[in-house]
């Protein structure tokens, strides 16, 4: 089998990558090769699906501008005669919470985001009361509310993603890359576990935390890691007004679903890699002992509350700065490039990573956004872009 571009994983990146390439206009093929069909390990539907603008860093801000525009005629775009996606998309808003010790950040970032077109405002304690009763003011000196950012519901839009990609011609095939074959500077083929071997004229590896396991393959490294995140159900007999996804310092969550919330806090302690039991170890009392607190601190009507469920899903942590790689990663190959180590914001940029890679494979350059400032060169180089006031 050959292809013109080879797509190894197809999660949400590797789907809209698909999508926006074989929606280009050029006759090219392309495969994804992903070995779970039915996306029971993938990072893609067990996220949050939130998406904001409330970032420190330009790309990242401009990233979510462009694909919470696409999030919002997700549905009525990407019909299909025999298929009806639903997102969900919930403009419902964006709420940062700071202490003392981050107002001055929160400000900055504020004017930063301003200056792209965002329409966040700053909240003082008076304001926070009035808009939004329910959120414990005790330790907060200042909030930003962003009202037209939101939420959707992850698994349908990476399905929703997968069906027009099929729809347009993409090719799905079902199997784990185990190597990847080069000649010189260029990668020729994967090899499948299933014995056969796919060759392709560009590759493009978004396989979220596993990317690092694709990179060594060529001898290659990136700075990402799976990292285990929590999120947990609850329900609240107190009565609460509609809130936005609230957010603090901590990395702290929360937002309505359903009749109830979902939330939790990253761990910034855990080790890398993969965890298969969250009941045991690590999480086994991770609600009550960090996630209850948290929550009730910020919302007081949290501390009675019934835990419905918890799952877990994994990062693809970018260790280095918490901050995408995209572009080319490997020293000595010219014809492979990366998505990944996005650090839990993979869902809420999609559609811009998926046309951003669509255009280094069709152009060799980024035509609508520009990411350079995101490449691996700011590794090489030792030149983290971090985000400030914000995990």
């Amino acid at each position: 089998m050959k292809f013109d571009v080879v797509i190894v994983g197809g999660g949400i990146i590797g789907s809209a990558a698909a999508y926006f390439l074989a929606r280009s206009g050029n006759a090219v093929s392309v495969a994804i090769i992903e070995p779970d069909p039915t996306y029971t390990r993938a990072t893609t539907p067990q996220a949050a699906g939130g998406v904001r603008q409330l970032f420190s860093v330009k790309e990242n801000i401009e990233m979510s501008q462009m694909s919470l525009e696409f999030y919002k005629t997700f549905d009525r775009d990407m019909a299909l005669d025999s298929y009806q996606p639903a997102i969900n998309f919930r403009e419902q808003g964006y709420l940062f919470t700071v202490t003392p010790e981050g107002e001055q950040t929160l400000r900055k970032n504020h004017v930063l985001q301003s200056s792209l077109g965002v329409g966040a405002e700053l909240l003082d304690v008076d304001t926070l009361k009035t808009r939004f009763p329910s959120i414990g003011r005790d330790d907060v000196a200042l909030a930003c509310y962003s009202g037209n950012d939101g939420w959707i519901d992850p698994h349908a839009a990476l399905q929703g993603f997968k069906k027009n990609a099929e729809h347009s011609g993409v090719s799905y095939l079902q199997a784990r890359v185990t190597g990847l074959e080069s000649r010189g500077r260029q990668v020729v083929s994967a090899e499948l576990d299933n014995g056969e071997k796919v060759a392709g004229g560009t590759f493009i590896n978004t396989t979220g935390p596993w990317a690092t396991e694709i990179a060594t393959m060529l001898d290659a490294e990136l700075p990402v890691q799976p990292m285990c995140r929590v999120q947990h159900f609850w329900l609240c007999d107190e009565e609460l007004e509609p809130l936005p996804l609230v957010k603090d310092e901590s990395g702290m969550f929360f937002r309505p679903e359903g009749g109830g919330f979902a939330g939790g806090c990253p761990s910034f302690d855990i080790e890398p890699g993969f965890v298969d039991d969250i009941h045991r170890g690590f999480f086994a009392d991770y609600f009550d002992n960090v996630v209850w607190p948290l929550v009730a601190t910020r919302a007081p009507k949290f501390e009675s509350i019934k835990l419905q469920r918890s799952w877990g899903g994994h990062y693809a942590q970018n260790l280095f700065d918490g901050n995408m790689i995209i572009g080319k990663f490997s020293p000595q190959h010219d014809n492979i490039i990366t998505a990944c180590g996005f650090s839990g914001h993979g869902i809420m940029h999609a559609p811009a990573v998926g046309r951003a890679l669509s255009e280094l494979v069709l152009s060799r350059r980024y035509e609508t956004l520009d990411l350079s400032a995101l490449g691996i060169e700011r590794v090489w180089n030792n030149q983290p872009l971090v985000e400030t006031g914000i995990r």
